[in-house]
């Protein structure tokens, strides 16, 4: 027997719900062959059988969310007594307000989950309502183009952009008697401290935010975090991405980033330095023959994925560039696979596409290394010639690497820093 886990897909993930069931009770299913589709706030995904088997029951229904690691169906060898199948998530019925004013007003926009009646949303298509003030009705009324018809991120965004181009237009608001709540909420503010009025809003953390800071403050604990830093010369790319940028999107449909040589130089490193792309486990060092390279991005309010490009040593920079690309569209578009965000070996971070010189990350765990890259920016440089010293502009990059002193000594970092900045500075390769 064996117990299919509602996984962890992505970092800050603390919950998935159910989308869709592939197989149903009683149905012969195989290892690694697709079971359901997952939705978390940031993915939808797949996900494969861990065993050979017969599905012998589902404890969770289409359209519940649940915890991470939480039992969601049991594979049972062949012949094994099946149960019947968890009932459909349903709704559960809203209570009627309690009125403590006769005089309406108007009531806010309600919240998808309070009128969807039997129509399913996932988290990520809740949240987006609810922050534009989208009703239940105007929701309902959205066509849906992913799984089964149901909305998705993207229906809803373009609906939003509909709405805001004067194409739709939101029906007025219903009336409703003030409620209790209402009238907590228009209390005035009581001043604090030594008689000076303080405004705030205080609202609980939600699960994404409460697990982000678990696995920081974990990673903080687990690892001895270090950091290097270093100042790297770009001419020598900046000449070669200019003097190509236009042909290669031509030719390969996306852009000739720095971060693609920044990560086809990282890949290429990683293999002369095993001790910067290993894991610790107990009191073993695991030696990772492979880079998976995880490129975090950035989903603005829905936090941070870090899906990885497997065996990115093999890939040349027109490869490492695709595979850049793919991951950051499929990532915001919601599209990534539950392979895309786990087994990573070691993770690339860009706050410099923000204008930051440079950042300290905290490890993703297991791994052992994390790579902060700063802004490109041109800097005064003092150049070295036969006549003497002279001033000159170049385009500089602030690196840091942080590194789990556990098993990355500071010279082991460096000597791969080192190699590293030499890599990037002394390109010639043409694209």
């Amino acid at each position: 027997m064996a117990e299919v886990i509602m996984p962890q897909l992505g970092e800050s993930i603390a919950e998935g719900t159910i989308v869709k069931w592939l197989k149903k009770v009683g149905d012969q299913v195989k290892r690694d062959e697709d079971l359901l589709v997952v939705s978390t706030d940031k993915v939808e995904a797949e996900l494969p059988s861990p065993a050979s088997g017969v599905l012998t029951e589902i404890r969770v229904p289409e359209g519940k969310t649940v915890p991470i690691k939480t039992v969601i169906a049991v594979i049972g060898d062949a012949g094994a007594a099946v149960v019947a199948p968890a009932p459909a998530a349903a709704e559960k019925p809203q209570a009627a307000p309690v009125a403590v004013q006769a005089a309406p007003v108007a009531a806010a926009a309600a919240a998808p989950s309070e009128v969807q009646g039997r129509i399913w949303y996932s988290p990520l298509v809740k949240k987006i309502a609810k922050d534009e003030g989208i009703s239940g009705e105007e929701l309902r009324a959205i066509s849906g183009s992913g799984h089964d018809g149901r909305v998705s991120k993207k229906d809803v965004l373009g609906y939003v952009e509909q709405r805001k181009s004067g194409q739709v237009h939101a029906p007025a608001p219903a009336t409703a008697v003030v409620t209790q709540h209402a009238r907590a909420a228009e209390a005035p503010v009581v001043p604090k401290g030594p008689g000076r009025p303080t405004r705030e809003d205080v609202v609980p953390m939600t699960n994404i935010r409460k697990l982000i800071a678990e696995n920081m403050v974990k990673s903080k604990q687990t690892s001895a975090h270090v950091q290097t830093i270093w100042e790297v010369d770009f001419s020598a790319i900046a000449r070669i991405r200019e003097k190509h940028k236009e042909q290669f999107k031509k030719e390969e449909g996306v852009g000739l980033t720095y971060t693609a040589f920044i990560a086809s130089a990282v890949a290429k490193t990683l293999r002369r330095h095993p001790y910067v792309n290993c894991e610790i486990r107990g009191d073993q060092i695991s030696f990772k023959k492979d880079v998976h390279l995880g490129i975090a991005v950035d989903l603005g309010d829905d936090g941070l994925i870090v899906p990885n490009i497997p065996n990115a040593q093999d890939l040349n920079l027109r490869g490492i560039a695709r595979a850049v690309d793919d991951l950051a569209t499929r990532a915001r578009k919601k599209k990534l696979k539950s392979d895309d965000i786990r087994g990573g070996t070691f993770t690339i971070t860009n706050p410099g596409v923000f204008g930051s010189l440079f950042g300290t990350p905290i490890i993703n765990q297991p791994e052992v290394a994390i790579l902060g890259v700063g802004a490109v920016v041109k800097r005064p440089v003092v150049i070295e010639t036969p006549a003497g010293d002279v001033l000159g502009i170049k385009p500089i990059c602030i690196m840091a690497l942080s590194f789990d002193h556990r098993v990355v000594d500071g010279a082991t970092a460096d000597r791969f820093m080192k190699d590293l900045r030499d890599e990037l500075q002394n390109w010639s390769a043409e694209p």
